[in-house]
């Protein structure tokens, strides 16, 4: 569960993200779609914990950042930009991964991400594709019961794009409450049941996915065709 009340961040005198009142309950899969400096990866480091709020709140399960065990044994993180070790071994990385978290390193996560037939390799042998899969694995190895997910599909195929739609859709169904980032539009219509549509620092409307196309007309009516700054809610149902 995630909860943000009136939650918003500012860099003296500008709005890097405007003040947000939203509710995300567990097994719901939440979009921020937008383009750069749209407010995506703010309002993540927000959840994260990583930056403190200009002002407002954020809880995960009801927990806030100052309580910061029990917030951070809340979310897995996929961060947007990580270098691991080129020097270590797939699963010497994963291990210790999973180590530094608290968490037992089952080689299942890493048959999940396929990357179990290369766990021999060392990680500067990994295309960038397989280097996402492998940060995927630590976000997911302690079973959080919040995903943060930055640009999760930055490097994947076709291919592993929809295999990520299976796993998050798994990890939604076990109950995980989900928010990733991504500035494609066909991404979030497709791996999502709800897109939060961000512009300029701005949430300015959401579309709730059931028909995957329907989504992404309305996705692309908005960032490339409307003059409006605003949508509203139930305009933007697809349902």
């Amino acid at each position: 569960m995630i909860n943000c009340l009136e939650v918003g961040k500012k860099y003296g005198d500008t709005w890097s993200l405007h003040p947000v009142s939203e509710e995300v309950a567990p097994g719901r899969i939440i979009a921020l779609c937008g383009s750069n400096g749209a407010g995506k990866s703010t309002l993540l480091n927000l959840m994260n914990g990583t930056i403190e709020p200009s002002t407002g709140s954020i809880r995960l399960n009801g927990y806030t950042p100052k309580q910061r065990l029990k917030y951070n044994d809340c979310f897995g993180y996929m961060p947007d930009d990580f270098s691991f070790d080129d020097g270590w071994t797939v699963e010497e990385t994963f291990v210790y991964y999973a180590t530094l978290q608290g968490a037992s390193p089952n080689a299942e996560m890493l048959k999940r991400v396929d990357l179990y037939e290369h766990r021999k390799k060392r990680v500067a042998q990994l295309s960038k594709g397989m280097r996402q899969r492998l940060l995927l694995s630590q976000a997911l190895v302690s079973e959080p019961d919040v995903l943060l997910l930055d640009e999760p599909t930055n490097g994947l195929d076709p291919v592993w794009i929809r295999m990520l739609q299976d796993l998050l859709r798994e990890e939604a169904k076990r109950g995980a409450t989900i928010v990733f980032s991504t500035h494609q539009l066909d991404v979030a219509s497709m791996l999502s049941d709800e897109v939060w549509m961000m512009r300029a620092g701005v949430m300015n409307g959401k579309v709730y996915v059931q028909e995957e196309q329907a989504a992404y007309e309305r996705l692309r009516e908005f960032f490339f065709e409307s003059r409006d700054d605003t949508c509203q809610m139930d305009v933007a149902r697809t349902k």
